[in-house]
């Protein structure tokens, strides 16, 4: 029998044992972990460090925030995630009257508008992201199966097995998992529709928040205005993760790009240091494509003169910088100076279309290889250089890394490139430069399945951040739900 007398205390355990145990309840947050914070100082600190390091607040949460979080518990908190549930609708295919979607515009200002004048009393402590979201239950019930809301980072090595759909709602065009009809354009649109910002009131300023994070499961995303707003209200930001939505009509492009191009340029604040874009599409979600199916999503976004034109301006001032798919890299390249010098950035991620398994391209892919090559000489503070693209079967990245022992440009992919003598003699004229006698150059192949630019992401192992963790989680489990 095992008596108490046998049983080994809690407190005979190595510190280092006990921490190990505690910190795995957190990670593992099985239902009430968080109540064990009462059990003594030790399993508070530690539990309580865990529970607080992201908050999670809905509207019903905003009106007693303030009040009961002490300002001991604020100096625990890393990430408030306002998640905004907007009112359920019905679509027309499930009633003889279609709901209108009354009131989204105000519920979403209002619950930025109080959250902002909380935060606007806080004192800077420590780094503290904000992030915002805005979805209906209704739009997981209808067309759209596969769509997440979550916002915890699950574990991407997770297999595949457990992403199959098991839904079957013939109305909605889903056959024993499986969808078998396009969802319809009200649809789309209705999923898609802007968010028009609107306050009574001017907005506070706000210092505590140094970075701010909208993920692409904002699928209503904040119109280009309402972001100018929040993002010139912020005082001390150092990061920007926005992860927008491609106009669902193409024809949309240019009013789209002019409107996006407003904030970027004039309200980005001069203490950010590291800019993250990522622009998913309408199209990902469009089993049936129209278009010919040769020709991926991306490339039928037309670049925008006017982006490249900013991005390549706001570089200089930034230390990382990721874009993906809203603008090549050949266009912002095109719009830097030759007497530009990069004294701060660190790393840069672009992506082209021009990285393509095509013959006709290779010279293209030569000259943006030697033009990139070009302005890395003038960035003397940069260890990361990648230049990718990834979509349904195919993704690829040329790699250019150096630390303080090697030097190495890598090129990775679903099909081999091989390098010309030019490109190679350029590149190792960069690195020589800088005091390395010898470049490797290494051919990696990439032999997933590739499903989506999720799984072109997941496979092709960049070494720098191109989007939030917990979104590609959801690109790879929406692309899988809609090719199984």
């Amino acid at each position: 029998m095992f008596t108490r007398s046998k049983a080994l205390r809690w407190i005979s355990l190595p510190a280092e044992i006990r921490l190990m145990i505690l910190e795995t309840i957190a990670y593992q947050k099985s239902p009430g972990w968080a109540s064990f914070a009462s059990v003594c100082k030790e399993w508070q600190y530690v539990l309580e460090k865990a529970n607080f390091h992201k908050i999670t607040l809905g509207i019903s949460r905003l009106d007693d925030f303030e009040s009961t979080i002490s300002a001991q518990k604020r100096e625990l908190i890393h990430h408030i995630y306002l998640n905004i549930e907007l009112p359920r609708y019905t679509p027309i295919c499930c009633s003889k009257r279609r709901s209108r979607p009354t009131g989204i515009n105000s519920l979403v200002s209002d619950g930025i508008r109080k959250l902002f004048f909380i935060l606007s009393s806080w004192k800077p402590v420590h780094n503290l992201a904000l992030e915002i979201n805005a979805y209906s239950p209704s739009d997981f019930e209808h067309w759209f199966k596969t769509l997440s809301s979550d916002d915890d980072e699950h574990d991407v090595e997770s297999m595949p097995d457990t992403w199959k759909s098991q839904c079957h709602d013939p109305r909605h065009g889903w056959i024993h998992g499986q969808q078998v009809r396009a969802p319809p354009r009200s649809a789309m649109l209705r999923l898609f529709r802007p968010i028009l910002l609107v306050f009574d009131e001017t907005l506070p300023r706000v210092q505590a928040i140094t970075c701010f994070i909208i993920r692409r499961q904002l699928r209503r995303c904040i119109s280009p205005s309402g972001l100018a707003l929040l993002l010139s209200r912020f005082d001390r930001l150092e990061q920007l993760s926005y992860e927008s939505w491609a106009p669902y009509d193409v024809s949309d492009r240019e009013f789209h790009d002019r409107a996006f191009s407003l904030p970027m340029r004039n309200n980005i604040p001069d203490t950010l240091n590291s800019l993250i874009i990522f622009e998913d599409s309408y199209a990902f979600y469009d089993p049936f494509p129209t278009h010919p199916a040769h020709i991926p999503w991306f490339n039928l976004l037309d670049p925008n003169q006017g982006l490249g034109a900013i991005f390549a301006s706001k570089s200089l001032d930034l230390q990382h910088l990721a874009i993906s798919f809203m603008i090549n890299a050949e266009e912002l390249f095109r719009h830097c100076q030759s007497t530009w010098s990069w004294t701060h950035l660190q790393s840069l991620a672009l992506t082209s279309q021009l990285l393509q398994d095509a013959w006709e391209k290779r010279q293209q892919i030569e000259a943006l290889l030697c033009r990139a090559e070009v302005l890395i000489q003038k960035m003397p503070k940069l260890h990361t250089f990648v230049l990718w693209n990834g979509g349904k079967a195919q993704a690829c990245a040329f790699i250019y890394c150096i630390d303080k022992d090697n030097a190495s440009v890598t090129w990775r992919g679903t099909w081999n490139l091989e390098l010309t003598p030019r490109v190679v003699d350029l590149w190792q004229l960069a690195a020589s430069k800088l005091g390395y006698s010898k470049l490797q150059f290494k051919q990696e192949t990439v032999r997933g399945v590739i499903r989506s630019h999720g799984d072109a992401i997941y496979h092709l192992k960049l070494p720098c951040q191109v989007i939030q963790t917990a979104s590609l989680w959801q690109i790879r489990r929406e692309g899988y739900g809609l090719t199984q």
